[in-house]
């Protein structure tokens, strides 16, 4: 079973067709030049509240708002010498001249015969996507190709391109590259491949516009390829993000850029039968042939060749005393600054001062780190003669990308997130507030955005109104949105989708700040005006509908909120499909429903086919994953199996706070376990875990937010029943 993401609807493409879109910018090019674009939503957390986890983000532009803010962005760089340096000279070579892949950012395989680069380079093994890659390349225009790490991506666009365009004029184009000069150079190239690896880093601020895709593939008898690769877990954010943010400045940007491609073609890391058996056939290299006898459940043959598995190995044993595990350290610091949001090579120094924090956590000296020189020639050394745990860069190291995406990996220090924030560019800092966004961090994300904020960003206001009520402070982002309303409205007037749609962010919290019915009264209001504007059928029209089943079942009315569940699915299967992102949660959302109408039983079978479907599209460690096991191990509890939902609720706990840290989620859970001890008659140890969990919750939320009430008004019920206890004794 596969979710779907970002399929052009004819909803879409009539959204799009609205454009351009009104721009808001203030004398000095901050200010409040943006609106919401998203109805997003994520699931209520808690026996009675709708959570804050992972809310909007916000501030729409169009494209020439968002050139105007990449052309500032990269003004500020050029004088102050901020972030990589800026040049218009993208690499160029005619294809079939082409002399160093690794250049590319093709993955290296280990030395056989000769150490030269073509050596470098093991055998093509054709996909079996390789001939639809080909027609797509031979009709030009924006060809993007995603895929895990090391599944392959860019060797397939490589041999590709070489195929069907040997003559054309390649661009290598690079983060850091003046996007508008490599533009203007490629304009003037009748025949030409522009090369993007790791694509999602040229859709941020300063990145890629629809103008300027535009520019790129303009003009009569020419032949332009953006030939494009992207990691899975980057692209999904585009599409799967929506339900966790509001389309902010950056979010709808890139969504924009994505939708020019026609479906993105997948390549998947583990190879079919057929592929594996023409790889076991390559005679002429015998890597290949051994990375394919190799291959099976676990890894394909693209990862063996690149040697990923033996470097997560690697990574994994040098922490043992007396190893490299000051190295082993550097490497985590390394991968935390891309999951953080910083994609550009991180400094030496900077490094320096991020990896003592996991060494530390490790046992500090009592591993025998390393001398630092050492530490740093163990994890730039190839394994085999292929991939390194750290890439050497131009003005610093980049964790190999095979390691990002790892489940296993534990939740960013907190010390890490405030170094980093410390330590870079305003710009810098709103990149790594999307990030926090991403990983569930809402308090790093106030930060973040209130370092734009300070510094005059356009979509920063906006933002940091949207994170207050993300990290538990909801009555204020609905103050703080009334006031950008009020701009909102005189900019582009009541009926506009964009005044709408910062109505809705106000209901959401509203309902988050412990008023159902007041955000029910303005999403009904929201309704009627998107279907008049929008259409019945908009998946924006549809968001509000199933917030208002949401809320209803938040305000008590759980049977008239399932009845609602069931009108909106089928329009929602209509028009996103019945496998979609949105659709699976919209599910959950009746699961919570029906288990809180007493309808236990449908709940829990709805649930585990949530979870079922979640696990396999985004794994069993991503956040919503997690979020329905929890739902499962409520639903356990409420059917009359405490022991049982104690058992579940400690096992996604363990998970939750490796993944999340401190989080409204982890806090549900721990309100959960409290509550499912006690009824399972461990008093004592419920009321440890309710007053351990109120204590955080009065830290994360507040004292007296809804959520951190509920669970002293439960912990005052454990009390009675442990002093009543103790008297009958």
């Amino acid at each position: 079973m596969v979710l779907r993401h970002l399929q052009p609807s004819e909803a879409e493409l009539l959204w799009r067709s609205m454009r351009p879109w009104a721009v808001l910018v203030g004398a000095s090019g901050g200010g409040t030049a943006a609106a919401v674009m998203g109805a997003a939503w994520l699931p209520s957390w808690g026996a009675a509240m709708l959570a804050a986890a992972g809310a909007a983000l916000a501030g729409v532009f169009t494209a020439d708002a968002q050139r105007v803010i990449s052309e500032r962005r990269l003004a500020r760089q050029r004088v102050n010498g901020a972030g990589p340096a800026l040049t218009g000279r993208a690499e160029r070579c005619v294809v079939g001249e082409l002399n160093d892949p690794m250049a590319l950012g093709i993955h290296p395989a280990a030395p056989h015969g000769a150490s030269s680069p073509s050596d470098r380079l093991p055998q093509f093994v054709r996909r079996d996507c390789f001939p639809a890659l080909l027609d797509r390349l031979r009709l030009g225009g924006l060809v993007l190709i995603v895929g895990e790490s090391t599944a392959g991506k860019s060797r397939l666009a490589y041999e590709a391109m070489r195929a069907a365009a040997p003559q054309h004029e390649v661009f290598v184009v690079k983060p850091g590259h003046d996007l508008q000069a490599v533009a203007a150079a490629a304009a003037n190239v009748r025949r030409c491949v522009l090369w993007f690896d790791e694509f999602d880093q040229f859709l941020g601020v300063g990145g890629l516009t629809t103008d300027l895709v535009g520019a790129m593939l303009a003009g009569t008898d020419r032949h332009v390829v953006l030939l494009a690769s992207m990691r899975s877990k980057e692209y999904d954010r585009y599409g799967a993000r929506q339900r966790e943010v509001t389309d902010a400045a950056t979010w709808r940007s890139g969504r924009e850029v994505l939708l020019m491609a026609a479906e993105p073609l997948r390549l998947e890391r583990l190879w079919t039968p057929a592929e594996v058996a023409r790889a076991r056939s390559a005679a002429a290299d015998p890597r290949v042939a051994r990375a394919a006898h190799g291959t099976g459940n676990r890894f394909g043959v693209a990862e063996l060749l690149a040697a990923g598995p033996e470097l997560v190995n690697d990574w994994r044993h040098a922490w043992q005393p007396g190893t490299h595990p000051r190295g082993a350290a550097l490497v985590s610091a390394a991968i935390d600054c891309r999951r953080m949001g910083l994609h550009r090579p991180v400094s030496r120094d900077l490094l320096m001062e991020l990896h003592t924090h996991y060494l530390a956590e490790r046992g500090g000296l009592t591993l025998r780190p390393e001398p630092v020189e050492a530490a740093f020639a163990w994890a730039t050394s190839a394994v085999q003669g292929a991939s390194s745990l750290l890439v050497p860069q131009t003005g610093g190291y980049l964790a190999f990308d095979y390691l990002i995406d790892l489940p296993e990996l534990a939740s960013v220090p907190e010390s890490s997130w405030q170094t980093l924030l410390e330590r870079t560019s305003p710009e810098d800092s709103v990149d790594i507030g999307w990030a926090a966004v991403d990983l569930m961090r809402p308090l790093v994300a106030l930060r973040a955005f209130d370092a734009g904020r300070r510094h005059g960003l356009a979509d920063a206001d906006y933002a940091h109104a949207i994170a207050l009520g993300n990290a538990g402070r909801p009555a204020e982002a609905v103050q703080r949105l009334r006031a950008l309303l009020e701009e909102r409205r005189a900019a582009w007037g009541d009926d506009h989708p964009l005044t709408l749609n910062t109505w809705h962010d106000i209901a959401r919290y509203l309902a988050e700040a412990g008023h159902p019915g007041q955000a029910i009264d303005v999403l009904v209001r929201v309704i009627g005006d998107r279907t008049r504007i929008l259409g019945p059928g908009h998946e924006q029209t549809l968001a509000a509908r199933s917030a208002r089943a949401r809320f209803a079942s938040v305000a008590g009315d759980h049977e008239g909120a399932v009845h609602q569940f069931h009108e909106v699915l089928p329009d929602m299967e209509d028009v996103l499909g019945p496998q979609h992102l949105e659709v699976w949660l919209t599910r959950q959302d009746l699961a919570r429903a029906l288990g809180r109408a007493g309808r236990s039983a449908e709940a829990l079978a709805l649930t585990r086919s949530v979870h079922a479907a979640l696990v396999e599209a985004l794994g069993i460690a991503h956040p919503w994953a997690l979020s329905s096991r929890y739902e499962e191990a409520v639903l356990t509890g409420r059917t009359g199996r405490p022991a049982e939902a104690v058992e579940l609720l400690r096992a996604v706990l363990g998970d939750q706070q490796r993944v999340l840290g401190l989080h409204s989620r982890t806090l549900s859970t721990r309100y959960q376990l409290g509550r499912f001890l006690a009824l399972d008659g461990h008093l004592e140890e419920g009321l440890r875990v309710l007053d351990e969990a109120i204590a955080d919750q009065s830290r994360f939320h507040g004292p007296d937010h809804p959520r951190t009430l509920a669970s002293c008004r439960e912990r005052a019920n454990v009390r009675e029943a442990l002093a009543e206890r103790t008297d009958g004794s």
